[in-house]
């Protein structure tokens, strides 16, 4: 009979959580102004690098590796490498987008209504969390997918694996960006904190993940500092997968230089950032975030 009562007790938990992640996306998605606010910071790297970047990219590559890169393999390698980071920058952002109807709650004191109802703290919790990365999930494999069809119909050689892979990094990303994103909106008490801290974001986060900037173009102190944070490493992981082809199409005595140019291979402090440390680090980010941002909304819920 504990058995059963136990049981049944936990898959109430789990019916509460689904029903408030769902009751969550339903209004993130309702609000079109919020969805399409949280995929402004990869819409500017998308409009940055193409408008800005993209010919002195392939210019630099096709004049400075003296005639050894053709222009039409640079312009599909950097197709690739565009796609790859604006996907990482709205996989944070869509996830800080998700997060909005958390600052909402906070700020109209709307747990009230729910805390009538038999809802634990935690269990609110983990339905803003969850909610936020299905959100973010969701539009970063639709802008992916967008992605993926303008690099293939362009011409740009992405295999069927390289593709699959890519995603399930974003995937990762999604994860533990969304947790970082949750954890500092737990922080915020006001609709409008939380507003000033989005657009901050949006725009920052291109910076740090070397996406508004060409790494070949900065000092290396500068290149350090940037590579040793998680942003830039997550940028590196997807960009490694999603233009593998296009590397391997380019001339072997330029492969090394466009690798780290390109930031798709990172090193800090004289020692390479390889992949498997940047998915540990990422799993951790997932972890610990997490927990951090679940302890956080869950104390401010007890207080409300």
């Amino acid at each position: 009979m504990a058995t059963t009562h136990l049981g049944s007790r936990h898959a109430s938990s789990a019916a509460k959580i689904m029903t408030l992640t769902g009751r969550n996306i339903r209004l993130y998605f309702i609000d079109r102004t919020s969805v399409f606010f949280s995929l402004v910071g990869a819409i500017i790297a998308i409009l940055i690098v193409m408008l800005f970047m993209e010919d002195n990219i392939v210019d630099t590559m096709t004049t400075g590796y003296q005639g050894l890169v053709t222009r039409e393999d640079a312009s599909h390698l950097v197709d690739t490498w565009l796609v790859a980071s604006a996907c990482v920058i709205a996989s944070a952002t869509t996830g800080l987008g998700a997060m909005r109807q958390y600052a909402s709650d906070r700020e109209s004191q709307r747990w009230r209504d729910f805390l009538v109802s038999p809802v634990s703290p935690w269990a609110l919790t983990l339905g803003y969390i969850a909610a936020a990365f299905v959100a973010s999930a969701i539009m970063t494999t639709l802008i992916y997918a967008l992605g993926v069809l303008y690099c293939l119909t362009g011409g740009a050689e992405v295999s069927t694996s390289h593709i699959l892979e890519t995603w399930g990094w974003l995937m990762l990303c999604s994860g533990a960006f969304t947790a970082l994103m949750g954890f500092l909106v737990s922080l915020l008490r006001t609709l409008a904190a939380f507003t000033a801290i989005s657009t901050v974001i949006g725009v920052v986060f291109g910076f740090l993940a070397e996406t508004y900037v060409h790494v070949g173009a900065l000092s290396s102190s500068v290149s350090g500092v940037l590579g040793s944070l998680p942003f830039a490493q997550a940028s590196a992981l997807v960009r490694h997968s999603f233009t593998a082809d296009e590397i391997a199409n380019l001339d072997s005595r330029v492969r090394e230089a466009t690798l780290t140019e390109m930031g798709i291979e990172l090193t800090v402090g004289g020692h390479d950032i390889t992949r498997t440390m940047i998915v540990l680090i990422l799993v951790a980010m997932l972890v610990v975030f997490t927990v951090l941002a679940s302890m956080s909304i869950s104390r401010a819920v007890r207080h409300a």
